[in-house]
């Protein structure tokens, strides 16, 4: 299955000790599997409450990440994780959201497909004529306009959704035991098959590497 993941922070940086204060996440129908906002454990700077209008008063009293990181993990286990700037949002979870099948960009993939520099949600929300349902800058709003952006994109075919998961375990069956392990170059996540010393070419960077998984 395919879901679509969005946060607001209270930076840019979670090296530096932002954090997130709101996520959502929708399935490939639109359906809020999580949306909550997220106490950080820190007071929100202002020009990150110009942004996206969450305030200390909001987060007070609600669930920290790490509280809510179990049912993260529940919901994107093995599932296609679609984010618009996944290099923003991903770093802000423990394990950049590891569990996943795949993290792939939805803004990336949009300047590739109208061949020039990545654009803004809103751009490209615009462009693919998402209608809004919330306010922009909000996360269940703008996980729901990443979605309508991926769905241009995979009827164009320029991106692609993954098949449901029980389609995914019945593959998995046929071809055999398989894991996932990390390009050493570029981080990227791999399927191999498993119980096997193999040499592997990264798909991303094309970086080849033995493992034993």
């Amino acid at each position: 299955m395919t879901v679509f993941l969005d946060t607001e922070t209270t930076g840019l940086s979670p090296a530096g000790g932002d954090t997130i204060v709101e996520v959502a996440i929708v399935d490939d129908q639109g359906r809020a599997l999580i949306d909550t906002l997220v106490n950080p454990g820190r007071p929100i700077p202002w020009r990150a409450s110009s942004i996206h209008g969450i305030t200390d008063d909001m987060v007070r009293g609600r669930p920290t990440l790490q509280q809510l990181m179990p049912r993260v993990r529940e919901v994107i286990e093995a599932e296609q994780v679609i984010i618009y700037n996944a290099r923003f949002d991903a770093p802000f979870f423990p394990g950049k959201l590891e569990q996943a099948q795949a993290v792939d960009c939805a803004m990336l993939r949009f300047a590739d497909a109208i061949g020039g520099r990545w654009q803004k949600l809103d751009v490209a929300a615009r462009h693919v004529g998402h209608r809004w349902t919330g306010e922009a800058h909000r996360a269940l709003a703008d996980a729901m306009a990443c979605r309508s952006v991926w769905n241009w994109l995979v009827q164009r075919g320029h991106a692609s959704c993954a098949p449901p998961r029980s389609e995914q375990s019945s593959k998995r069956a046929a071809a055999g035991s398989q894991t996932v392990i990390q390009c050493p170059g570029c981080q990227q996540r791999l399927r191999v098959p498993g119980g096997k010393r193999l040499d592997v070419t990264c798909a991303g960077c094309r970086r080849s590497f033995r493992v034993t998984t």
